[in-house]
C-alpha cells in the first residue's frame, strides 16, 4: 500500500496533468478561431478588390450619362479665374484702356513710367493720312505699360526676328520669306504704310494677342511683355525709315530712338 504522502504527489501530478490539457485544449482552440478570422478578413478583401483601370472614373471628353449634361468633364463655376491669370490691369494684358465702353470722355492712358508711342509725322507732299485713328482704334492704348530702354529693344528685336520677321521682314516692308515663298495672298502688312505708322501701339498687341487677318494668335508663343517689346522695336522700324521731313518733325523733346544693326 502507498503511503499518504505519495497519494498526494499522485494526485498532484494527475492535477498537473488534467491543466496542462486544458490549457493546451484552449491555446489550440484560440489558434484555430484567429485562423478562421484572417481567413474570413481575406476573403472580404479579395471581395472588395477593384483593378485601377475598372475603377469608376470621369474620362476627360467622354460622354457621361451620370450628369444632365452628358459630358464627364465639367465645366468652370462662371467667373472663375486660374491664379496667376487675373489680369486685372488691362493697359498691360490686354492692350485696352481701362474704362473702354464704360464711358465716352476720353481718359489719360498715361501709366506711371508709361512711355508714347511714335510721334506725330508730317507726311511728304503727295501723301495722306488717316484722318482718324483714335476713331478707328478706340479702345487701344496709345502708350507702352512698360518701360522701354535699350535692353527692352534688343529683346525686342531677338523676338521679332524669330516670330515676325519670317513674314514681315526683317525691315517690316511685309516682304519676308515666308511671303517670297508665295503666302501672298493677302500680302503680309508692312509698317511703314501710313495706317501703322499712326496705330496706337495697343493696336499691335491686340493683332498678336487675337490675329489679325491670315496671322494667327501668337499668345500661346509670346509672353505679354515680350509682346510690348516687339512693339517697341517695330516702332524703332518704323522710326528708321520714315522720310526725311518726317523724322525732322518731331514732337519737342522727342528722343530718338537707336535700332541695334
Amino acid at each position: 500500500m502507498m503511503s499518504s504522502s505519495e497519494e498526494e504527489k499522485a494526485v498532484g501530478r494527475k492535477q498537473k496533468a488534467d491543466g496542462s490539457a486544458v490549457f493546451a485544449g484552449a491555446s489550440r482552440s484560440r489558434k484555430i478561431f484567429f485562423c478562421l478570422l484572417l481567413s474570413a478578413f481575406c476573403l472580404l478583401a479579395f471581395g472588395c478588390r477593384r483593378d485601377m483601370q475598372d475603377q469608376p472614373k470621369a474620362i476627360p471628353y467622354r460622354e457621361s450619362n451620370f450628369f444632365r449634361d452628358g459630358n464627364a468633364s465639367r465645366q468652370l463655376v462662371p467667373g472663375t479665374v486660374p491664379r496667376g491669370y487675373l489680369r486685372a490691369d488691362r493697359e498691360f494684358y490686354l492692350g485696352k484702356k481701362p474704362n473702354a465702353g464704360l464711358q465716352a470722355a476720353p481718359a489719360m492712358t498715361q501709366p506711371a513710367a508709361g512711355q508714347a508711342t511714335a510721334p506725330p509725322i508730317i507726311l511728304p507732299a503727295g501723301q495722306t493720312s488717316t484722318p482718324n485713328t483714335t476713331a478707328l482704334y478706340p479702345d487701344d492704348v496709345e502708350t507702352f505699360p512698360i518701360p522701354i530702354d535699350k535692353a527692352a529693344l534688343d529683346r525686342g528685336q531677338q523676338r521679332y526676328d524669330i516670330y515676325c520677321s519670317v513674314c514681315h521682314g526683317a525691315t517690316g516692308n511685309g516682304d519676308g520669306m515666308i511671303a517670297r515663298r508665295g503666302f501672298n495672298k493677302p500680302l503680309p502688312a508692312s509698317y511703314h504704310q501710313d495706317r501703322l505708322r499712326q496705330a496706337p501701339v495697343g493696336h499691335f498687341f491686340d493683332a498678336m494677342t487675337n490675329g489679325w487677318g491670315a496671322m494667327p494668335s501668337y499668345a500661346a508663343q509670346i509672353p505679354v511683355e515680350d509682346r510690348w517689346k516687339i512693339i517697341a522695336y517695330i516702332r524703332a522700324l518704323q522710326l528708321s525709315q520714315m522720310p526725311a521731313q518726317a523724322q525732322g518733325n518731331q514732337m519737342p523733346g522727342a528722343k530718338p530712338i537707336s535700332v541695334k544693326r
